[in-house]
């Protein structure tokens, strides 16, 4: 139990820790959450290039080729939630390698060692080395405390499909409508 006195000096210190005042530090302290970027608020996290993903958004509203403010709203989710797709893709990738790199007597280590260096031994991983390309891998087997990690991730990338196949049938309904129109529209 805190005594009187450390209450007291708990409430000063609190009074003095506002958090970062800054724009720097608040942009800095904005990703303290974010781990695996699934639910991620903004599409583009910071081990992604942002570059990357604007070239790819040009390329797919160039395809997709919104015509009202509804069909833009649309195209923008549909690029926002496959470039999420695609992050849940690399994620499972790079979790299995962590997890094949922190244990080579898994079936998976067994299984990589004979379809890919048959005679050979399979290359030792340090777990401790932080290799860049498995960062996300090992955050995301963090983040879900070793606990069904591929069940999980398999679960995301799940609800992001389903989210993004329903949004581009709506906006192909829409299109479709868009090009019907006129044609009904005529008069006999």
């Amino acid at each position: 139990m805190s005594t009187e006195a450390q209450i007291i000096a708990n409430r000063r210190n609190a009074q003095k820790s506002t958090g970062p005042r800054t724009s720097e530090g608040k942009a800095a302290v904005s990703q303290n959450a974010v781990k695996h970027g699934f639910s991620a608020r903004q599409a583009v996290i910071s081990s992604e290039s942002q570059a990357d993903f604007d070239l790819y958004r040009d390329q797919l509203l160039a395809e997709l080729d919104p015509a009202s403010p509804m069909e833009s709203m649309l195209a923008e989710r549909i690029v926002t939630l496959s470039w999420r797709l695609k992050r849940a893709s690399r994620i499972q990738n790079q979790t299995i390698d962590a997890l094949n790199a922190r244990n080579t007597s898994s079936p998976l280590a067994k299984l990589t060692q004979s379809l890919f260096f048959k005679g050979q031994d399979l290359p030792q991983a340090n777990p401790s080395e932080s290799a860049p390309d498995l960062a996300l891998g090992r955050l995301a087997i963090k983040d879900f405390s070793n606990a069904r990690v591929l069940e999980r991730l398999l679960m995301y990338e799940r609800r992001i499909e389903h989210s993004l196949y329903k949004t581009l049938l709506e906006l192909q309904r829409l299109n479709l409508i868009r090009k019907l129109k006129p044609q009904s529209e005529t008069p006999f």
